[in-house]
């Protein structure tokens, strides 16, 4: 079963009613029917979702994750309903709804395509509505929905992103270096690279709701170092991770893009032990004729991160071979 924003609308009335039989009367359905349909999502989303109790219901940690998420989107698409009202009794601009993982990438991304279609179409306002994500899957996904137009994503090795009919992907950065963050007082600070066997006794932390495989990589390039990474925190929000590497109770990997400032240092890894792809995608159908032009706006909008990090500014330079979609 693919989930449909009636079905997030049917777990947002269970959790606000806190009750399977209320919120099937809010609903307008039988209790049997919506008990049915909630335990149908559950296995789609293969955990629980609720507690059940003979009070009602209570949402589990994973259920209140889902909800936010939910509530979210239903806000979102909302306000894109808002949004397409107002278009329709004014001139019509165009609208890219542009996605990302987590990073500087989106708003640099935003910012190149708006020029590129402005160029294109110069007598026509173009709009942008972005989105951060974390799970690089879901943005395509969201592409191959029509939420979204173009997006850029990670892929590293052992977890390739599905292929997709509706999506038109290309490589974006063959091979960009993932760095890792150190608090600015840390002894390893000073260095201009840093072996990641003198991690062997950091705590780490990590975001436990990625997809994309970096975690795995760095359990796996700490083995090869010689020994298991200490996680000893899990945080699903950057601020929270940043202030944790700052106060020096932790390290944390990082994009190479990475701004360093308030307390913290990004250093490249002797060796690139963990790697990953950027790729940029976009609606085949939507952008059938002008691809190459979302391609080249990509494109731009990377070359503009290149010099957020002098370490990255560096490494860019004397690896050409990392960069041969970029030109």
């Amino acid at each position: 079963m693919e989930l449909e924003v009636r079905h997030l609308r049917v777990l947002l009335t269970v959790a606000d009613t806190g009750s399977v039989s209320r919120a099937a009367a809010t609903l307008g359905l039988s209790q049997p029917s919506l008990s049915a349909q909630l335990q149908r999502i559950e296995r789609t989303m293969g955990i629980p979702l609720f507690e059940r109790s003979p009070s009602g219901v209570e949402p589990t940690a994973y259920g209140r994750y889902v909800l936010a998420k939910a509530r979210t989107v239903l806000a979102e698409l909302e306000e894109l309903r808002s949004w397409t009202a107002q278009l329709e009794v004014c001139e019509q601009p165009m609208l890219l709804r542009i996605g990302a993982v987590p990073g500087p990438i989106a708003a640099k991304l935003a910012l190149s395509l708006r020029r590129a279609f402005t160029s294109l179409r110069p007598d026509s306002e173009t709009e942008v509505y972005s989105h951060a994500e974390q799970s690089s899957l879901a943005l395509l996904r969201m592409i191959d929905s029509d939420r979204l137009d173009v997006v850029v994503v990670e892929q590293f090795t052992g977890h390739e992103l599905p292929v997709l009919p509706s999506v038109r992907r290309m490589e974006l950065v063959a091979v960009e270096p993932v760095f890792v963050a150190l608090g600015d007082q840390h002894p390893l600070s000073g260095k201009a690279e840093i072996d990641l066997a003198d991690l062997a006794e950091e705590s780490w932390i990590i975001d436990p709701l990625l997809d994309s495989g970096e975690s795995a990589h760095l359990r796996r390039a700490c083995q090869r170092a010689g020994f298991e990474p200490r996680i000893r925190h899990h945080a699903t929000e950057t601020t929270a991770a940043r202030s944790f590497v700052a106060s020096g109770q932790c390290v944390s990997l990082a994009q190479a893009t990475s701004r360093e400032g308030l307390g913290i240092v990004v250093r490249p890894l002797v060796g690139d032990p963990i790697v990953r792809r950027l790729d940029v995608a976009w609606s085949s159908e939507r952008f059938a004729e002008n691809g190459e032009l979302v391609r080249l706006a990509a494109a731009d909008a990377y070359l503009g991160l290149v010099e957020y990090n002098d370490s990255f500014a560096r490494w860019w330079d004397t690896h050409p071979e990392a960069h041969p979609a970029i030109g």
